[in-house]
């Protein structure tokens, strides 16, 4: 990717995670704050699932102008909730999902670099399941007892929720590729 003059706007309640804050420095990512909002955006991280109308103003003509959006955690439910989705239930299970299945042919199992079952550890921050999901996306990555943990939006539009830390280093084998490939389509995004 080299040096670059990429802007991501990070819109969170609390302060970022310092390893994708790093992970942003290191790349020479300008990280912007929701109230520092310029025209020359090259993509948007969402963290939190508390959007307030300013927010949401934002996300919207982010998404009009066509740049990346990657909800992340609380940003999943956050990016759910935006596009017309319900509220997850909130019921946490006692045992982790051992197992995973990447829905072949989305753009999530390319990324990653394959589909069908994964072995995994993911504990979801919240349940979110089908009924729930907005009807602009599609669950592309999902427990093996229904929970979505990644969906996004088909088409041109470059729009993913995933229900994980992308920074942790206990992900499963390509689930790392997510931050790369995001941070390449705000590169493509800016020119």
């Amino acid at each position: 990717m080299g040096d670059s003059n990429l802007s991501i706007l990070i819109i969170s309640e609390n302060s970022i995670n310092k390893i994708l804050a790093d992970m942003l420095a290191d790349r020479k990512i300008e990280i912007l704050l929701e109230n520092k909002l310029t025209e020359d955006l090259s993509g948007l991280i969402l963290l939190t699932n508390k959007l307030n109308d300013k927010n949401e103003k934002i996300i919207h003509e982010i998404f009009k102008k066509n740049i990346p959006i990657l909800g992340i955690k609380n940003g999943f439910e956050g990016l759910n909730i935006f596009f017309g989705g319900k509220k997850s239930q909130n019921i946490k299970k006692v045992d982790l999902s051992p197992q995973l299945f990447l829905s072949p042919g989305s753009k999530l199992s390319h990324i990653i670099g394959g589909s069908g079952w994964v072995k995994s550890d993911l504990d979801p921050t919240s349940n979110i399941f089908q009924k729930e999901l907005s009807e602009t996306f599609f669950a592309s990555i999902i427990s093996e007892e229904g929970e979505i943990i990644g969906f996004e939006k088909p088409g041109e539009h470059w729009v993913f929720g995933i229900n994980f830390d992308p920074t942790d280093s206990n992900l499963p084998k390509g689930f790392d590729n997510l931050m790369t490939v995001f941070l390449d389509k705000c590169l493509e995004s800016n020119t």
